[in-house]
């Protein structure tokens, strides 16, 4: 079983094949993580405890959002865990793929606020930071996995609790909307190209190429059209928001 540190965080190569056919848990669906630690104790500890967990067939931990940022865009994974307190800064890095699967730790200080936060950024489940050990990570990512959303019994119960969004079915809401992504938005209900918007916001194609996947991510739509659609449908096409966008990007 070996483990490697690479520039952009600890990452551990498939390490099934050293496992004894027994602990492979064969009838468990195989799930690779990326993991944001809180600390360094977190860093050096979360791979040893994921290491344990059965269905779990890959591992990657980032230091920080930055390391996290390099090692999503260089890999795929199942399942991201992250804090929720660096949830917003995650999500405003990376350009989510659709149908990727978020999981947020969460500390006893943030119980209360927990499920407003979770819904407005419609992640797939939470985890108690105090409760985190190898049965529950085995059944919670279980649970993820085959759609269902996990929410610890201490969280109040919400409409994520229900179960009424999950996967890459949930809603977007305006809130969960970055203020740069509503720029980009604006500029596309109004039928501009990606090269067309990265001139008027001054901005790389790549950095709009970023947020428009964000934006299909975050409406769940496969298409620009249909983001355009469901943005007109929330009533985020106001001709207001369109004419301080065109302002600040000249």
């Amino acid at each position: 079983m070996s483990t490697g540190v690479a520039k952009a965080g600890k990452r551990i190569p498939d390490f099934r094949s050293g496992r004894p056919a027994g602990d492979r848990g064969a009838r468990r669906p195989a799930v690779s993580v990326l993991w944001i630690a809180e600390d360094d104790v977190s860093y050096h500890g979360i791979p040893v405890l994921l290491m344990k967990v059965p269905n779990v067939s890959g591992i990657a931990v980032g230091r920080d959002v930055a390391e996290a940022g390099s090692l999503y865009d260089a890999e795929r994974f199942d399942l991201v865990v992250t804090p929720l307190a660096v949830l917003p800064e995650f999500l405003e890095r990376v350009a989510l793929r659709i149908r990727q699967k978020i999981l947020v730790t969460v500390r006893k200080e943030e119980v209360r606020t927990a499920s407003s936060a979770i819904q407005t950024y419609g992640v797939d489940g939470c985890l108690l930071w105090d409760e985190i050990n190898v049965a529950r990570l085995t059944g919670t990512f279980e649970q993820v996995i085959s759609g269902d959303v996990p929410v610890p019994s201490s969280v109040p119960r919400g409409p994520l609790a229900a179960g009424e969004r999950r996967g890459p079915d949930r809603s977007a809401h305006p809130a969960r909307v970055t203020e740069r992504e509503h720029a980009v938005l604006a500029l596309l209900l109004q039928g501009m190209s990606n090269n067309q918007i990265a001139r008027a916001m001054g901005i790389s194609i790549h950095g709009v190429k970023r947020h428009v996947s964000n934006l299909l991510v975050k409406f769940g739509c496969a298409n620009r059209t249909e983001v355009a659609l469901a943005a007109q449908r929330l009533g985020m096409d106001a001709p207001s928001r369109v004419r301080r966008t065109r302002r600040r990007a000249t």
